[in-house]
């Protein structure tokens, strides 16, 4: 039997604390504690507590983290297997029938248990007692039934409980009614005891009119020994056609078809709970905005709760800034459903709302925003829900392919799950399994237009009979080659009804390598849609994307080759490709026989793991062309990584691609939610809009290099024969200011695009860069002037500290377009430098490059130290272009290092310790004088340091707060040498 209460299950903790308490009662003897007993089951049977009422409303909500003025009118479904779900004492749930078969044989025991026999027995003794002097109390009380009431009924926790025989089991409870007004959240409890190959999942399932399954949902599964473990499935929205649900309690073996002969299972607490449905949708469905199209959020309540009054929307940007809000009022729609005593839709589907109210969202600019709205009324706690969009623009750069793409595992069949927000719980939570909407051949192309998607992997394994899911994908390949996307046919599994035409031995098989073991199964079954699709398609993926199935298959140059010229038999010559793992080397190109490898791994590389690996990849193929390279490249975990992390390292990877020959990157499932960039509804997750600015903007340039910034910030520049974009980024906040053309724009990863203005620093014209921890991509710079940045270097890292003598300084330099070039260049160092010639002309032709020689001369008080050139030039160009180069130098003998450390000691005293590194082959002896403040004495050692060796001197002076704050000067002078060393030290705490 079904208890049917108002409200969901009160937690599990609680339920034990009770039976505890009733379980020690029970065990303590004597004739006061069975007459207590006697007594209980008078009160219960002339209350008649014993017949199985539903749990009030109040008692059943007060675990659901939901306001019962929701629930006052909903029905809960529970299974908990107690005396009212087993009326004939057969130790059956009632209504419950098993699968009997080869696979569920008919001796794998499942039935009804006590959770303590021990206490059962207890008080079944107690049944007895009562039995006996039951015709007594009979004739004392006149009211009292023929039969007493059971103890062991009442007191007596039940569960269903399957012993294992070397056999699996299904059991299903009878259907009851669903309601397409509601989402249901469904609780179990399991425990599992010596299972080895087997596991427990409960599944919870829809059928429509007809009785047909059309969707279910399953818990995680349950392994091992397991301790009752409550399992809750959130959020289930019922398919359209659903009529009916039930529930399904399954153990099942291993994938490789061991089972175990031992162990149990035990469910219990099984509970069905409905909840109303506030869904948000938006004016585009799948939240893909255009710049300047008006966004409209509709929030649509299903089963319309007592008291709710007004919708509550709240608009978000990326960082969780609150930039609006609108609080709406309810008025029911007029088109409102009906429904009939069941609670199944009886209007039209077009009709199937309670309410819906609609918001204009302000003009957005590009980026990537959540909306959340709320229901609120009266007595009435928070049912929330929120969706995502993202507002994009068109981003500067040649229309040309790029190499960033996306497989697409389900085709055309996006998710597209419901958008609630889970209700609070500590229980382990399954997701929902969100259905799929077939997308039109035509959205679907725009759709992966706007988000820049260049290659696109397809499922192409149609069933031979299948002809209009063929012409689809042919339609959708036309599509793609009208737009320009690269396409790779996959072939990865066949239709589910179709595996056993491939003579598989298990479930585990069904990967390329065993798919295409036979050519006399697959060709006739694969001919019908090969016929019709490698006149479009020249490329040919076997296996899904991470289907090593090939590796250590022998003769694999033959097999796939047989498989090759199998598959052209159906039209134009085929490029193949298969699937290679990183940690596995790439095959010579004479043990080959595809034109392309797949590469990806687990857990993904970082982008220095990355450019090693193709480093690698490309010098183990450097002798021939080979097959080309793909990749994978998935986000990495949104649970292990916060935002910032993970879109930094997804960029810095696809950039590192850039780097390399790779043909196409791939992410492997675009729709996944801990690697994926779409959120289960199919619309925008955090990571799409930083994955379409890169892909868009350096999709097709070349990593060539990167520019040495004053602020360190480290950058990369992409180029191509007329365009060049720099990305810039930093752990900290930095300013860089340089000039990099007229036209620049900055663009963050959100898509948002604003033009730098041009103003006068130090006489000249600059652009002012703001630099964070997510990149910037700087557009519209001079590709030349970025080229010759770049080529900018100075030959001597280090002078030596030959103070008032004449030194050579080295500046090279190229002009790196096709013309000619003549200009200027001035150099400027620190004060205590002096330059003989600080400007100089020059003359370049096209392509070449020059090395311009500048005499320095060091004064007298010039210090040891690293400082920074500034190197002016002007080119003559129309108009003509001012820039300034800034290198760094380091002034200091050759193979020497100076450190200073300053300590306050106890009882007041300064310690200055100098330490001197003599990295270079000879002896090197200095006088070395400290000079404090003004007003001490200075302090004098002389220190000698051999080759490879250390050095350490330290030197003390009283009252060593006066000192902090200040600097003091170091001056060493070479012994038997020209060198003097002045050196400055900080003095700190």
């Amino acid at each position: 039997m079904i208890r049917q209460t108002c409200g969901s299950l009160s937690h599990p903790d609680q339920n034990e604390r009770t039976l505890d308490v009733r379980r020690t009662t029970a065990t303590r003897g004597g004739g006061v504690l069975r007459i207590l007993f006697l007594s209980v089951c008078v009160v219960t049977a002339s209350g008649q507590l014993l017949g199985g009422n539903p749990a009030s409303g109040a008692e059943a909500n007060a675990d659901s983290g939901v306001s019962s003025n929701i629930h006052r009118q909903l029905e809960t479904f529970r299974w908990s297997f107690g005396r009212e779900s087993d009326a004939n004492f057969d130790d059956w749930p009632d209504g419950w029938r098993r699968s009997r078969g080869h696979r569920h044989p008919q001796y794998v025991g499942i039935a009804i248990a006590a959770h303590d026999p021990a206490f059962e027995q207890q008080c079944q003794n107690l049944d007895s007692a009562v039995m006996r002097v039951w015709p007594k109390l009979r004739k004392q009380f006149s009211g009292l039934p023929v039969l007493p009431p059971s103890i062991a009924d009442f007191l007596v926790d039940r569960y269903l409980r399957v012993d294992l025989d070397g056999g699996l089991a299904m059991v299903q409870s009878a259907k009851v009614n669903t309601s397409g007004l509601y989402q249901y959240r469904f609780t179990a409890r399991v425990t599992t005891q010596g299972l080895r190959h087997d596991h427990a999942r409960v599944e919870f399932v829809f059928y429509d009119a007809s009785g047909k399954e059309i969707e279910s949902h399953a818990t995680e599964p349950v392994r091992g020994t397991t301790a009752w473990t409550k399992l809750v499935v959130n959020n289930v929205q019922p398919p359209p056609a659903a009529t009916e649900m039930c529930v399904r309690l399954i153990v099942d073996g291993a994938e490789d078809g061991l089972e175990d002969i031992r162990g149990s299972i035990g469910f219990d607490d099984l509970q069905i709970e409905p909840f109303p449905q506030l869904q948000l949708v938006t004016n585009e469905p799948l939240g893909i905005y255009p710049y300047g199209r008006t966004a409209t959020a509709t929030a649509i309540v299903l089963g319309l709760p007592t008291g709710a009054s007004r919708v509550h929307f709240r608009l978000f940007d990326v960082d969780g800034n609150e930039i609006k809000s609108q609080l709406a009022s309810i008025e029911p729609n007029a088109a409102s459903s009906e429904h009939d005593e069941a609670g199944r839709t009886t209007a039209p589907p077009t009709t199937k709302l309670d309410m819906q109210v609609s918001w204009d969202l302000p003009r957005l600019p590009p980026g990537f925003y959540q909306i959340a709205a709320s229901l609120e009324g009266q007595n009435l706690s928070s049912l929330a829900t929120e969706t995502t969009l993202a507002v994009i623009e068109p981003l500067p750069g040649d229309t040309s392919p790029g190499c960033f793409g996306w497989t697409l595992p389900t085709g055309d069949r996006l998710p597209r799950g419901g958008s609630h927000r889970d209700i609070n719980t500590s229980e382990i939570q399954t997701p929902r399994n969100d259905y799929h909407e077939r997308i039109s051949p035509r959205e679907l192309v725009t759709w992966l237009t706007q988000l820049g998607v260049d290659w696109v992997k397809y499922p192409c394994w149609v069933a031979p009979d299948d002809n209009q899911q063929a012409n689809r994908v042919a339609e959708i390949f036309t599509r793609f080659q009208d737009n320009e996307i690269q396409t790779v046919g996959m072939l990865d599994q066949p239709r589910e009804d179709q595996v056993p035409l491939y003579d598989l031995r298990s479930r585990r098989e069904v990967v390329a390598s065993q798919l295409f073991r036979d050519a006399k199964i697959w060709q006739p079954l694969l001919e019908p849609v090969m016929t019709r699709l490698t006149l479009k398609v020249r490329k040919w993926q076997l296996g899904s994307d991470q289907d090593f199935s090939f590796l250590g298959r022998s003769h694999l140059r033959d097999s796939i080759n047989n498989i090759s010229i199998g598959l052209q038999g159906y039209g134009q010559p085929l490029e193949v490709a298969i699937c290679w793992p990183w940690s596995e080397p790439p095959l010579p190109e004479s043990e080959t026989s595809w034109q392309a490898v797949c590469r990806s791994g687990s857990p993904e590389l970082t982008a220095d793991e990355l450019d090693a690996a193709l480093e690698l990849h490309q010098h183990q193929q450097s002798q021939s062309d080979g097959p080309d390279t793909w990749v994978l490249l998935d986000p990495i975990s949104k649970t292990r990584y916060d935002r910032d992390d993970r879109v930094l390292d997804l960029v810095l990877r696809m950039a590192t691609v850039r780097k390399h020959r790779v043909e196409a990157a791939f992410v492997s499932n675009p729709h996944d939610e801990d690697h994926g960039l779409l959120n289960h509804e199919s619309r925008p997750d955090v990571l799409l809009l930083p994955w379409r600015t890169t892909a868009q903007l350096i999709g097709n340039l070349r990593q060539v290099g990167s520019l040495r910034l004053r602020c360190d910030a480290p950058n990369i520049v992409f180029a191509a024969a007329n365009r060049a974009v720099l990305m810039v980024w930093s752990n900290q906040p930095q300013e860089e200011i340089l000039y990099l053309g007229e036209n620049v724009q900055a663009i963050d990863v959100w898509g948002k695009t604003e033009k730098l203005p041009v103003e006068t620093y130090e006489n000249r014209q600059v652009h002012r860069i703001k630099i964070g921890k997510l990149p910037l991509f700087l557009v519209g710079v001079d590709p030349d002037l970025l080229a010759f940045r770049m080529s900018v270097d100075i030959a001597q890292t280090q002078v030596d500290s030959l103070l008032g003598q004449i030194q050579p300084i080295d500046v090279t330099f190229a002009n790196p377009s096709r013309d000619g070039l003549a200009g200027t260049m001035r150099i400027r160092g620190p004060e205590a430098w002096s330059f003989e010639q600080p400007s100089i002309e020059w003359e370049l032709l096209g392509g070449s490059t020059t090395n311009q020689q500048v005499e320095v001369v060091l004064g007298n008080n010039a210090k040891v130290g690293k400082y920074e050139l500034a190197l002016d030039f002007e080119l003559q160009t129309v108009p003509p272009k001012r820039l300034t180069v800034y290198r760094n130098v380091t002034v200091g003998p050759t193979g020497l290092e100076l450190k200073s450390t300053t300590r306050i000691l106890d009882g007041g005293q300064l310690r200055v310790e100098m330490e001197m590194i003599n990295h270079s082959d000879a002896t090197q002896s200095y006088d070395c004088m400290l000079f404090p403040q003004a007003g001490r004495q200075y302090q004098r050692r002389f220190i000698t340091i051999e080759p490879g060796q250390t050095t350490r001197r330290d030197f003390y002076w009283p009252d060593g707060a006066q000192l902090l704050g200040g600097t003091m000067l170091l001056i060493a002078r070479e012994q038997d040498g020209r060198r003097i060393l002045n050196y400055e030290i900080p003095v700190h705490q």
